[in-house]
């Protein structure tokens, strides 16, 4: 990250995070006009996920990343923005940010919460009519405490929603005015404008800001309500609202939830299918039906992308999403998407993917070898195998230990192997490029992960996951330690001792 207009200064700290005074000479960052500048200490294992709400037709990233130490992260930005800062063991927390803001973030080894400063914990959206909204929703829902809060937990984050929700069907049977009331009030929310201020533009910004989040709750308010009523008139009219249109879908930093909410409740009829591990959309349905619920244009091209970027998600057969790709473009002949959904998502090695015997390796100049030649070529020496993912928390915490552990044992013999199981080529080359791999002789991805008889005999249902051979190609750790592991290093060189 390019960072600028740096300023040494002599001067005292004492941070709000209960350092000693010090007198020190530091560089201060002070960030662009169109940048917020985060300055991070993370003490903890796990790294730190700063995630900006973009607009689909935004093109700067959503997500950046703050590992172990002290980080710097000049952000651009050009409006005010909401931020979620996130960590797999600690409750995310939101911050709203404008241009030109510092932020700074502790996570102490020991912490229970992120401890920080700058930006705003809050903006106000206390005006008499959204309180009036809120007050009338808090009387039609009721706290379900037979059930545990909902918490969602994920590689990188973790957050408490609370107890579930459900409908006061109580007071609906006496009181349907009143709710009425609430879903007239809500939808009225949805095509709301913010009068422009002449002179402004900040405050002007930050109201729009205030605006979309009373458009985003309300929403999600009317989706619940929708949810627990399975009321076609709710159904129909938030769907025709002002927010449903090609320009607000696209531009709003909320834009891509609404939109899938569209194809889900819309198009799909809230069709879903919950019987199995994860929840299952049918996005090859959702492409074929989108013609019927819109018209020809930006957004039904927006659609179909999203339903073949869902299929990747859903791990639909490649035959069949190369068949949707091929109506696309059959329709639309955008040779850009082509070549970067061809590339990001390995649909030119269909084979590969879906072979059964051995394990197919990419490498990062599109070549592929197989592992056996990995053993072929290396024999002789003990290999290290690290099985990993950019997506998996514990093997990004391990990258630096990885790192260090590969060249203290440069030159003893031993070669150590990078496998990815990321579905997604972009996502490897950048992580791979951000731990030091991308020029690395043997880092690879691994194509057919997901079907290959030799993963499965390993079970390989987790990673990270790591495996030694001997200096004959044989296996004889299933299970090795990782590289945060002190053994490591003790069990590497009792092989390293056998090869002599």
């Amino acid at each position: 990250m390019k960072i600028v207009n740096k300023i040494s200064l002599v001067f005292i700290i004492c941070l709000s995070f209960g350092c000693k005074q010090k007198a020190v000479i530091e560089e201060v960052i002070i960030p662009e006009k169109n940048e917020v500048a985060f300055f991070v200490d993370n003490y903890s294992d796990s790294p730190i996920r700063i995630r900006f709400f973009r607009s689909i037709a935004d093109s700067l990233e959503a997500d950046y990343y703050a590992y172990q130490g002290k980080d710097t992260l000049n952000i651009p930005i050009y409006q005010p923005e909401v931020v979620l800062i996130s960590h797999r063991s600690i409750y995310s927390d939101t911050l709203y940010v404008t241009k030109g803001d510092s932020i700074h973030i502790l996570l102490p080894q020991s912490g229970e919460a992120f401890q920080l400063s700058g930006g705003k914990k809050s903006i106000s959206t206390s005006s008499s009519k959204q309180a009036y909204l809120d007050s009338l929703y808090r009387l039609y829902t009721i706290s379900n405490n037979k059930f545990k809060p909902i918490e969602i937990n994920s590689d990188f984050e973790k957050i408490n929603l609370g107890f579930p929700l459900t409908l006061n069907k109580d007071l609906l049977k006496t009181n349907p005015d009143a709710f009425n009331l609430l879903v007239e009030g809500l939808l009225d929310k949805l095509s709301e404008q913010r009068l422009k201020q002449e002179g402004t533009s900040g405050l002007s910004d930050l109201n729009e800001l205030k605006l979309d989040l009373e458009k985003r709750m309300a929403f999600y308010r009317l989706m619940s309500l929708l949810r627990w009523t399975k009321s076609q008139e709710i159904r129909s009219k938030v769907f025709s609202s002002d927010l449903f249109t090609s320009e607000y879908i696209i531009d709003s930093r909320f834009g891509m939830g609404y939109f899938q909410n569209f194809i889900i409740q819309v198009v799909l009829e809230g069709k879903t299918d919950r019987s199995r591990s994860m929840e299952y959309i049918n996005y090859k349905e959702a492409y074929d039906k989108l013609p019927n619920h819109m018209p020809e244009g930006e957004l039904l091209k927006l659609g179909r992308e999203t339903s073949l970027f869902k299929m990747v998600e859903y791990k639909e057969p490649y035959v069949e999403i190369s068949d949707y790709l091929n109506a696309y473009m059959m329709t639309y002949q955008d040779s850009t998407f082509l070549e970067e959904f061809t590339e990001q998502f390995l649909l030119g090695y269909e084979k590969q993917i879906n072979e059964k015997v051995g394990l197919n390796l990419l490498k990062a100049d599109g070549s592929v070898i197989r592992f056996q030649d990995i053993l072929i070529k290396h024999k002789g020496k003990v290999i290290y195998i690290d099985y990993w993912a950019s997506w998996c928390a514990p093997c990004i915490e391990a990258m630096p230990y990885a790192e260090a552990l590969r060249k203290e044992y440069a030159n003893e013999g031993i070669v150590f192997v990078y496998l990815s199981s990321d579905n997604d080529q972009s996502a490897w080359k950048k992580a791979a490029e951000k731990y030091g791999l991308s020029n690395y002789e043997n880092s690879f991805l691994s194509l057919n992960h997901s079907n290959s008889e030799f993963i499965k005999a390993l079970q390989i249902q987790s990673i990270p996951r790591y495996l030694i051979y001997d200096a004959n190609g044989r296996l004889i750790e299933k299970n090795a330690p990782g590289p945060k592991d002190p053994s490591i290093k003790v069990m590497l060189e009792k092989y390293i001792e056998a090869q002599d």
